[in-house]
């Protein structure tokens, strides 16, 4: 069991002396970074997709039904993602890391996006909306979610205890974290928000639908953000 000279050594030895840091060239597993002062940098394209109000949901549900939910959750974007070339890497229940690589990763990091938020509500909201109208204390939620995409280096790390079950990847960046903002932003009128960097590198297959082709993503100013450029949608892509 660590004592307070344990976690105060631990923390002076994160914070001194240099990190080897390397130029990745995949998407990293655990197994792939060193326990130590070692990480991998790497652009990405860094998807998050959270649904929204989870908690009240969860506590109106019995373990059972929560967990119908979230597993059907897990399936659906898992699948949605390897069908994109993409990566789940970080999972807590309610929101979903997914991780593209490579010359297309905008591209389908936006395409994987769309069928995410189609299978949200065609396939997944009528389940969870089912079981709610039973549950009185539900009757008044809606089942949403939100998506958040950017692009960027991000610096790749292994943290946790050594030797432990509980140590995993952790995902350093803006990227990272513009995703998961993005992901939060609650508009009736669209469900996935992507950057202005994402929207710029996506080909046009990602960003023009329908018949004839129409513009899947309209500009937006993220007020929170000093009226930065965003991109947002509410369409859907089916499989």
């Amino acid at each position: 069991m660590a004592t307070k000279d344990d976690l105060k050594s631990a923390v002076d030895n994160f914070f001194s002396g240099t990190y080897d840091i390397t130029n990745g060239t995949v998407i990293p597993n655990i197994s792939d970074v060193a326990f130590g002062k070692e990480g991998k940098e790497i652009e990405l394209a860094m998807l998050f997709i959270d649904i929204r109000e989870s908690t009240k949901i969860v506590d109106g549900f019995r373990r059972t039904t929560a967990a119908r939910m979230y597993k059907s959750f897990l399936y659906g974007i898992s699948q949605i993602a390897r069908m994109n070339n993409g990566q789940l890497r970080s999972f807590n229940g309610d929101g979903v890391l997914v991780v593209f690589i490579g010359e297309r990763k905008c591209t389908n990091a936006t395409k994987a996006a769309l069928q995410m938020s189609w299978f949200c509500k065609k396939i997944l909201k009528p389940e969870v909306d089912s079981y709610m109208s039973k549950n009185r204390q539900l009757q008044d939620m809606d089942f949403n979610f939100g998506i958040g995409i950017d692009v960027g280096k991000v610096l790749v790390v292994r943290g946790g205890i050594k030797g432990e079950n509980n140590n995993d990847l952790v995902w350093v960046g803006n990227a990272t974290n513009f995703a998961v903002k993005l992901s939060s932003i609650n508009d009736a009128s669209f469900n996935v928000y992507i950057s202005e960097e994402v929207h710029r590198r996506a080909f046009n297959s990602s960003k023009f639908g329908g018949s004839p082709k129409r513009d899947m993503w309209e500009k937006r100013f993220w007020t929170e953000r000093d009226d930065m450029v965003v991109y947002a949608s509410g369409w859907t892509s089916s499989l």
